[in-house]
């Protein structure tokens, strides 16, 4: 279904977030905290009495410490293995190369993911039609995930890029696909902050995903072009469909 707060001008390039909007990413992260804390349980004696939960919380007070790491997961759980064994007293360079591997295992299990049909089909019908690229703050991997048959590229905070509601992944999304004016791009995502915030920052569209009628209890302070409640709704932007 679809509530429109202003008339969609034309565009040539739609961009999607990942976590939460194309799947429910709650489940896969908490899957994917548990089987790194199993492997730091086994592979890591000096902080084998850690369990996911106090993970969490370090992360959580590692972000904290530094605000640059909150909209780039990746380094925030890097930092938070680094923290973790440092605390321990794993030298510097060691630790370092425990917290990658560590990674590795989180990343296997995180991009560990089954997406709905339906929004599979949905987006090989907009392929055909428009360039689609993932605009996210995580770290799940449009090949790892099956999508780069759809996806023509991916972008995510590091390398000097800051994540959403930063403007920089948007900015190069948009150099990327050689976009003339920032209104060419229309950004689809699930959060009303780094989303629809997010993309209005840099004059993209936006079209605000809320399948859950609780999260409008969070609304954004700029209203999106329109929203809506189901991906399969966005069959609507297929020329002719209409």
């Amino acid at each position: 279904m679809w509530h429109f707060h202003r008339r969609l001008r034309p565009f040539s390039l739609i961009s999607f977030d990942l976590d939460d909007t194309l799947y429910d990413n709650g489940p896969v992260i908490l899957n994917a905290e548990q089987q790194l804390a199993d492997y730091i349980a086994r592979a890591w004696p000096e902080v084998s009495d850690m369990d996911a939960a106090a993970w969490r919380q370090l992360r959580d007070h590692v972000a904290k410490e530094d605000a640059a790491l909150a909209s780039d997961m990746t380094a925030l759980r890097l930092a938070t293995l680094i923290r973790g064994l440092r605390q321990r007293g794993v030298l510097e360079r060691r630790a370092r190369s425990l917290a990658e591997e560590g990674m590795e295992q989180f990343l296997v299990a995180r991009n560990d993911v089954t997406i709905d049909p339906k929004v599979i089909a949905l987006l090989d019908q907009l392929a055909a039609h428009y360039p689609l690229v993932a605009v996210s703050n995580g770290n799940a991997d449009i090949h790892r995930l099956g999508l780069s048959d759809y996806f023509i590229a991916a972008y995510h905070p590091g390398h000097g890029r800051r994540g959403k509601p930063f403007t920089d992944l948007f900015v190069a999304a948009a150099e990327g696909a050689k976009l003339t004016a920032p209104d060419q791009l229309l950004h689809i995502g699930d959060h009303p902050v780094s989303d629809v915030q997010g993309a209005l920052n840099f004059g993209a569209q936006s079209i605000w995903y809320v399948p859950e009628p609780a999260s409008l209890s969070q609304h954004p302070t700029r209203l999106p072009e329109a929203r809506v409640s189901e991906l399969t709704a966005l069959h609507a932007l297929v020329p002719g469909s209409q």
